[in-house]
Order: C-alpha cells, then sequence, then structure tokens
C-alpha cells in the first residue's frame, strides 16, 4: 500500500508505504464472491490507529480514544477506483486507487484497510501520521492473484 497527503493545492506533504495482511475475513470476502454467496465487492476505505499488524481473524480497526464516528475515518471506493490488469504472465493484478478527505482533524492516523460492506478484506499499519480537513489523502493498493501454480 502507497498513501500520499497532499495539500488542497496539490502539494505532496507526506507519503507511506507498507505491507498489508489479508485478514480471515477477507478470505471470506473472495470465498462468497467466488461461490455466488455474496455479490458485496470491495466499497469503503478506512483508518484506524492501531500500531502493530492485526491478528489473522480481525474484524474491525482499531479505533481512537476517544472513539471517533466511522464516518469521519472512512470514504467509499467507487467501482472505477479499480483496475485489472491480466497481462502478466503468472497473475493478475487488480490495482485500487482510494482518496479519503478528512473532514476532522485525525491525530496520528497509522492503520488502513479496505471493506466490503461490513467485512474487513485487509489490515496495513504504517508510520503515524496526522491528517487535517481538506488534505486530499491518496491510498494506493496493488493486488495480485497468482495462477499456473
Amino acid at each position: 500500500m502507497r498513501m500520499t497527503v497532499r495539500a488542497p493545492r496539490g502539494a505532496v506533504l507526506a507519503q507511506r508505504e507498507a505491507y498489508n495482511q489479508v485478514l480471515r475475513n477477507g478470505a471470506k470476502v473472495v470465498a462468497q464472491l467466488f461461490s455466488g454467496k455474496s455479490t458485496q465487492a470491495i466499497n469503503r476505505i478506512q483508518l484506524g490507529f492501531a500500531t502493530e499488524e492485526a491478528a489473522a481473524d480481525a474484524v474491525a480497526l482499531t479505533q481512537a480514544n476517544p472513539p471517533l464516528a466511522v464516518s469521519a475515518l472512512s470514504s467509499p471506493v467507487a467501482p472505477g477506483a479499480f483496475t485489472i490488469d491480466t497481462t502478466p504472465s503468472s497473475f493478475v493484478r487488480v490495482a485500487v486507487n482510494a482518496l479519503f478527505v478528512p473532514s476532522v482533524a485525525l491525530d496520528k492516523v497509522s492503520e488502513a484497510g479496505l471493506f466490503a460492506g461490513d467485512d474487513l478484506y485487509n489490515q496495513v499499519v504504517f508510520e503515524p501520521i496526522s491528517l487535517e480537513p481538506g488534505q486530499n489523502i491518496t491510498f494506493f493498493w496493488e493486488i495480485q492473484f497468482p495462477f499456473g501454480h
């Protein structure tokens, strides 16, 4: 995952990069899509405050203390935010380019995740950063699905 924080006029203020983990719930999301038991695709990004990688069975991100409304920590991810590339020889790549614009000051954000409805697909922890209303925070994930192995 790569995160870029931009000022309202576009200047880059900060960047973070980190590897994420797909959680047990994320595997369930893919399995349910594969089996036709669900049509709920990844549709939301949410921020959190964890300082360590979550357990594989985590179902939520870490809340601030005191807690904040989920609406202040999340943003929709539209279907157009996804790009699928089938040209690599040994995997299919899905790129997710999601935008988050803080509505309130967020001190020491250090975690992000993608959700399918209420199901947390993945979690990534990065160096803490404070975000301000009006900034544009772009998250970019590249997910690879291998084949032929």
